[in-house]
C-alpha cells in the first residue's frame, strides 16, 4: 500500500489511519506487532521518520504501545473504555486536536492558492 498523493492529509496521517482501521477492525490483533519502522516504511513507501510520526499519533490515541522489542497493537475496546469524553476530557488533548485541524486547514488553503495561481489564463482574468 502506498500513500495517495492526491489525498489532502499528510502521509503520516494516511499511514496512521490505515493502521488505526486495521487495529480497530481486528486485522492486527491486540498484543501483536504492528510492524517495525523499516517494514512500515517499505509498506507505505514513506520515510522511517514519517512512520515514527504515524506511530506517535497511534501511541497518543492509546492504540499502539512501543517497547524495546517493537510496536504492538492494544485492544481498541480497552482504549475506548479508558477514554472518558465529556467533563473529564483532557484540555491538552482538545488543544492538540484543535491545533491539528487548524494545521490541516492552513495546508488546504495553501494548496488551493497554489492550484489557483497555476491555472492557465489566471493573469488574464485579473486584468
Amino acid at each position: 500500500m502506498t500513500i495517495a498523493e492526491d489525498d489532502p492529509r499528510q502521509p503520516y496521517e494516511q499511514a496512521a489511519e490505515t493502521l488505526r482501521r486495521e487495529i480497530r477492525g481486528g486485522v492486527i490483533k491486540p498484543g501483536r506487532k504492528v510492524g517495525s519502522v523499516r517494514e512500515l516504511a517499505s509498506r507505505f513507501s514513506i520515510s522511517p521518520t514519517t512512520v515514527q510520526k504515524a506511530l506517535g499519533v497511534l501511541r497518543d490515541e492509546g492504540l499502539v504501545t512501543t517497547t524495546g522489542r517493537g510496536n504492538y497493537a492494544r485492544d481498541p475496546k480497552q482504549v475506548a473504555e479508558a477514554a472518558t469524553p465529556g467533563i473529564g476530557t483532557d484540555l491538552s488533548e482538545v488543544l492538540r486536536q484543535l491545533e491539528h485541524v487548524t494545521s490541516q486547514l492552513s495546508e488546504l488553503r495553501d494548496r488551493i492558492e497554489r492550484l489557483e495561481a497555476s491555472r492557465p489564463g489566471r493573469a488574464d482574468k485579473n486584468q
